[in-house]
């Protein structure tokens, strides 16, 4: 089921059926785009998490100085290959970004001296980085978004997750970030913990919003099969919540973040009026930079290597690519379609405008079934999921992040440079 489930959505769209098959291969990148979107991996952790399945590693500042070398020079190969392309956005993950505001500073930096850089530049924020050095730091570096990872704000649950701080501390480091006027402060939070009750998750909720951070991020655990989480808990025989209450959580979190004024972005982030969405997945089109980062550019998505040492050597011999797999025209519209899901929001005018057809037939007669199951509203040119079609998509997202990310991350983080990956 876990490989099925996706696979079975890419049936929609013309162009190969087969499964993707990443490999060490070429990779012919396009003329200068007009735009680029940039990830900007930093792996470095204080800890390594339980539950966390990133590639990720200790601190140690030698590594980290040489690291930051190597994330300028894969850089500079992109501007020598194209130039002084416009940036539209930049978001900083890991790992632990804010521990190394230093990198952050110094990359920002060198990205507005070479291309054109846009005002959205985001930073996800652990709680014990949030005082004044390192907030002064992004504000001066131009970073205008911020993802704070609270997790929760109940001790107990903070504890479970292997987390260094406390809730009092997270709420805290909420409104320091909030005082220092960035243009989106998310609050990002984690429901489906073993042991978390309904209630627990409606109180972070609420909390946030009484905080009035502008955005709530609220993903479900997801148990990969080589973070150490899942062992700990079979081994002190903890139970995770059945889907049925995992279900009431996500129900919970909609009613709770609606009733303060919110409004439902994608499966599970909830913002503000008016607010700028922190997002990193959603970009249809982005360059990945660091190790372990990952991009879809042309006709290729493509992986650097998840090694922090190889990819440090890579980089002064060469290339960190790992691993790549060409796109046909329907891998491509079902990206985009996919994501647009995630979005909650279909654009058919939009499609039309970027492949220059109508969504295929098939998609079509499975939205008009959708709609009469009730699980998607259209309005104009928008299809919009509705609640029903949102959870339905919630499962649709943890499958295809077990089927696909969990397999992919696994063999990359098992051996720096894989020679074949089939997804």
């Amino acid at each position: 089921m876990r490989l099925l489930l996706p696979r079975i959505l890419r049936l929609l769209f013309p162009g190969r059926k087969g499964p993707f098959v990443f490999e060490r291969q070429p990779v012919i990148l396009p003329a200068k785009p007009a735009s680029l979107n940039l990830y900007i991996h930093l792996p470095f952790c204080r800890q390594l998490c339980p539950f966390c399945p990133y590639m990720k590693e200790v601190y140690d500042p030698a590594v980290s100085a040489a690291y930051q070398e190597a994330l300028l020079q894969e850089l500079e190969s992109y501007r020598r290959l194209w130039g002084d392309v416009n940036i539209e956005s930049v978001y900083f993950g890991g790992g632990t970004p804010s521990m190394t505001p230093e990198i952050i500073e110094r990359t920002l930096s060198w990205i507005a001296g070479n291309f054109h850089l846009g005002h959205e530049v985001g930073v996800e924020v652990n709680p014990l980085d949030a005082h004044p050095a390192v907030i002064s730091s992004f504000k001066n570096s131009g970073v205008s978004l911020v993802s704070l990872g609270v997790q929760s704000f109940h001790d107990r649950l903070l504890g479970l997750l292997g987390r260094d701080y406390d809730g009092k501390l997270a709420r805290q480091a909420s409104e320091r970030l909030l005082q220092a006027g960035f243009a989106t402060v998310d609050a990002d939070l984690i429901f489906a913990i073993p042991t978390q009750s309904r209630q627990e998750v409606e109180a972070d909720v609420e909390t946030a919003c009484e905080l009035g951070v502008d955005q709530i991020s609220t993903y479900p655990l997801l148990y990969f099969s080589y973070a150490p989480l899942r062992k700990q808990l079979h081994q002190a025989r903890v139970t995770t919540p059945s889907w049925w209450l995992e279900r009431q959580m996500l129900a919970a979190i909609v009613k709770k973040t609606q009733e303060a004024g919110y409004r439902r972005t994608s499966i599970w982030s909830f913002n503000r009026p008016e607010t700028i969405r922190y997002t990193t997945v959603t970009k249809d089109a982005f360059v990945g930079i660091g190790a372990g980062a990952t991009s879809k550019i042309g006709d290729y998505f493509k992986l650097n290597t998840f090694s922090v040492a190889e990819y440090i050597k890579a980089m002064a011999e060469g290339s960190p690519l790992a691993l790549a797999t060409k796109l046909d025209a329907g891998d491509k519209m079902a990206y985009w379609f996919f994501w647009r899901v995630y979005d909650l929001d279909i654009d058919t005018s939009t499609f039309q405008s970027i492949f220059g057809q109508d969504l295929p037939r098939r998609v079509r007669a499975l939205l008009s079934l959708l709609k009469l199951l009730g699980m998607t509203q259209r309005r104009g040119n928008t299809i919009r999921l509705t609640e029903m079609g949102a959870y339905i998509f919630h499962l649709i997202e943890k499958e295809y992040t077990h089927a696909y990310l969990e397999t992919m991350w696994q063999a990359c983080l098992q051996e720096a440079w894989p020679q074949r990956v089939v997804l």
